[in-house]
């Protein structure tokens, strides 16, 4: 049967206060989102009427100046009477100013005079002034149309042309058009730097609903784009709002243009509507802040000492002996069972490590026991070939194998110690080897590959010779050729390595396998398996051996030693 689910006392406080938050968010973004939008509406009006004003005045004094200009250049060509004087002054005037291209002399009837640049080579057949459409303003100034100025060779610039009449006696006429060519750029500049916002945009008409300077112009031309400047011309200034675009329509002073700024309501109340919306991230936070204080106060209280017990529990499942309890704190009833399972913890582990000393001890005094065994037909069969030496005169061979034997049991005994120098383990396996290589008549040859730092550093004891003795009678059994053992021990920087390589018969991976798990050794009644087994009880689970071997290939088996250093520091071997 499951267990019913049912809501904690922390979950449900949890919900209030985020059911209060929540409704405090809600109520604050709809106050912020109402005010401030009603307040941008309006505002973005009067933003955008400030921004074309001052463009309007702006264009309103240049135009200023350049009815001043205007004037200028009218008394210069009527004060000078020198032709190469006066063209110089009006050639180094156009090179003075960026704007001004070029300065030109029509008749009433539009045909060419005179005209100066900065520079630039003036085509023999040019065009002529046409000012027909064009009406004069409150300073007596006429203002074409922008187009391009076509006067000079390989010169094209795009300009607005300004005349006035002027009385020039030079020409020998009444009256001529004095004409200023500007080019245009710097007054769209001016209006393009109107701030009506990314999307907005700002033109300039003149009363006759025709296009001055448009952003878009080419989009206008191309019919892509359309604007009702007709209807913009008959307007009053002021704003107009259609749906979400706005419109402000502003004539500029002391000119016949007319400035139109196009923006778009969204656009305009966007980012103080973002800044409403951090007020409302932040009163967010703020509320967020609350419930987690009030939810970690509640959790504190009542339910995270429970948890925490829980937790404890479910750890101590999965390692029971490595478990360190914490006392869990919390309110009477909370202590009481904390000290409850502490104590349930500690005895737990006591019995756990009581059962496991006396494993390892019984495992340790059978090993010792297989260690203080002494193989009677390997004795037997050492001490009639002692005899036989004796007999035959072979003295000097049976001195030697008598000391080997002697040294065999000397270091077996080891004063009872379980872990030995590795250089008496190598005397060992060294004496173990002299009386087998007498025994098999010179069958094997032997070799040590011994790295000298590391001869005091401990191993188990007999942790060779079962090797070798397994190389002796498995992997030379039948062999025919001279059979050779390296017994080899090395630092790899991070423990000690020992190993015995042959070049025996070899084994099936199967046959590996088995030598790990057979407890005995029928020849010398100490197995693979038991060496294995020691090493892993003395220095852990990652050090063992590693059986490596192919058929007609031979063998080699590797012991993982850590570096333990003894205080037996013998001479070498």
């Amino acid at each position: 049967m499951k267990n019913k689910q049912t809501l904690t006392l922390s979950g449900l406080i949890i919900l209030l206060v985020m059911a209060v938050t929540g409704s405090i968010v809600i109520l604050s973004t709809w106050i912020f989102t109402t005010l401030y939008t009603d307040a941008l509406r309006s505002g973005a009006a009067t933003s955008s009427e400030q921004s074309l004003n001052q463009a309007a005045s702006v264009i309103s004094n240049y135009t200023a100046n350049t009815n001043q200009l205007m004037r200028r250049v009218a008394l210069e060509l009527e004060r000078q009477t020198d032709s190469d004087e006066l063209g110089d002054t009006l050639s180094a005037l156009v090179e003075m100013r960026e704007d001004l291209c070029n300065i030109a002399v029509y008749s009433l009837n539009g045909d060419l005079l005179d005209s100066w640049s900065s520079k630039q080579a003036r085509k023999q057949v040019t065009g002529r002034l046409d000012l027909r459409d064009v009406e004069v303003d409150a300073n007596g100034l006429y203002i074409t149309p922008p187009h391009v100025l076509n006067l000079y060779k390989d010169y094209y610039p795009w300009v607005i042309t300004i005349a006035c009449r002027s009385q020039i006696a030079r020409y020998g006429v009444k009256e001529v058009f004095v004409t200023l060519d500007l080019q245009f750029s710097t007054i769209a500049a001016y209006i393009d730097d109107v701030g009506t916002g990314t999307q907005g945009y700002t033109f300039l008409i003149d009363q006759k609903g025709r296009l001055v300077y448009h952003p878009q112009q080419q989009l206008i031309y191309v019919g892509i784009k359309n604007e009702d400047t007709l209807r913009y011309a008959k307007q009053g200034d002021g704003v107009y709002t259609e749906g979400n675009t706005q419109r402000i329509v502003h004539s500029i002073p002391q000119s016949r243009w007319r400035l139109v700024g196009v923006s778009y309501l969204n656009e305009l109340v966007e980012t103080p509507r973002n800044a409403a919306l951090r007020m409302i991230f932040i009163v967010g936070s703020v509320a967020l802040v609350l419930v987690l204080g009030v939810a970690a106060f509640a959790m504190k209280l009542v339910s995270a000492p429970i948890q925490r017990l829980v937790a404890q529990m479910h750890r101590f499942e999965q390692d029971a002996t490595g478990f360190q309890y914490q006392p869990v704190s919390g309110t009477q009833e909370i202590a009481v069972l904390s000290d409850s399972f502490g104590h349930m913890v500690c005895r737990i582990q006591e019995l756990i490590e009581e059962v496991r000393h006396d494993q390892e001890t019984l495992q340790k005094t059978e090993l010792k026991a297989l260690q203080a065994q002494i193989n009677p037909h390997f004795l037997y069969n050492t001490l009639d070939s002692i005899q036989w030496m004796c007999e035959v005169g072979r003295t000097t061979d049976a001195v030697q194998m008598v000391g080997a034997l002697a040294r065999l049991f000397r270091i077996s005994i080891s004063r009872g110690a379980d872990l030995i120098p590795i250089r008496r383990e190598l005397e060992h396996a060294e004496s173990y080897l002299i009386i087998q290589k007498f025994r098999y008549k010179d069958q094997f040859q032997y070799r040590f590959l011994v790295d000298d730092t590391v001869l005091d550093c401990l191993c188990s004891k007999i942790t060779l010779q079962p090797i070798i003795e397994n190389a002796i009678l498995h992997g030379f059994g039948e062999f025919v050729d001279a059979g050779e053992i390296v017994i080899e021990v090395r630092d790899d920087g991070t423990d000690v390595v020992m190993s015995v390589t042959d070049n025996g018969v070899g084994m099936e991976a199967e046959d590996c396998e088995r030598l790990l798990l057979e407890k005995e050794d029928r020849a010398s009644g100490i197995g693979i398996k038991n060496v294995n087994d020691r090493n892993q009880i003395y220095f852990g689970e990652r050090y063992g051996l590693v059986i490596e071997s192919e058929p007609d290939e031979g063998t080699r088996v590797t012991v993982r030693l850590p570096k333990t250093w003894g205080d037996d520091r013998a001479p070498s071997i």
